[in-house]
């Protein structure tokens, strides 16, 4: 009676052992499955890093960029305006003369009328030295920008449209608008603020996936469950964001 009952012991204990040893290979698979889905992660994170640094170094060069472009912009409005000032002093005197020699030659004829000669000829001089005069200021003068009106006399100097044009003229050598470099520092500064974003769930997706790995009880399905879909969410996010810049939306 003894040796069947010694017997029979080592048998019942069989079905326990290979309950154990069948729950040992799952454990080691899902252990297995952790540390894969952690090393993923963990690489998404070093490439979502490495791209907001990109970003963020983006962020100081367009930002320098349109400090450079305004400070271009105001030096070239600078010398421009200066070469307004200069344009509109040379316009004024020539005007000035122009019409003193008009003057003059209206007196030139009244004094040779009154049989003035002399003073006629007095006046011729001061007529030439003053139609010199008008003739130095229009040599200063940059005319393509004079206004004239319907008589065809010229009676301003066009300041908007010579600063357009010395606008333009240095943009093709250097960069004066500092909006698309503003702009470009925005759009770049959204970004590395979306990639931290992206980085912190992702440490929170590795913090749940760290759980699932040391975790011994039926809970750590679902710190798996919860590792992988923030995972996804930040995936499925990225291409959602990739798809709508190719759109242009």
């Amino acid at each position: 009676m003894d040796s069947k009952s010694s017997d029979a012991r080592p048998d019942e204990s069989k079905p326990e052992d290979t309950k154990k040893q069948e729950a040992k290979p799952e454990s080691e698979r899902f252990q297995t499955v952790t540390t894969v889905l952690i090393a993923i992660v963990s690489t998404a994170i070093a490439l979502v890093a490495s791209q907001a640094a990109v970003a963020n170094g983006n962020t100081t060069e367009a930002q320098h960029n349109g400090v450079l472009a305004k400070i271009n912009l105001e030096r070239v409005d600078g010398r421009s305006r200066v070469e307004v000032a200069r344009n509109q002093r040379a316009f004024d005197r020539f005007r000035f003369n122009r019409a003193l020699w008009s003057l003059i030659q209206d007196y030139i004829a009244r004094a040779e009328a009154g049989g003035q000669s002399p003073h006629g000829t007095r006046l011729r001089q001061e007529a030439a030295g003053v139609l010199e005069e008008s003739d130095n200021a229009w040599q200063f003068l940059q005319t393509g920008y004079l206004i004239t009106d319907e008589n065809g006399d010229y009676v301003d100097f066009d300041v908007s449209t010579y600063l357009s044009d010395e606008q333009q003229t240095a943009a093709i050598t250097q960069d004066i608008d500092s909006a698309d470099n503003f702009a470009d520092a925005d759009r770049s500064r959204e970004q590395a603020l979306a990639m931290n974003l992206s980085l912190i769930v992702l440490f929170v997706s590795v913090l749940f996936l760290t759980w699932a790995q040391i975790t011994r009880s039926a809970l750590r399905w679902l710190w798996l469950a919860a590792g992988v879909l923030v995972a996804l969410g930040v995936g499925v996010g990225y291409l959602a964001a990739g798809m709508a810049g190719m759109l242009g939306l």
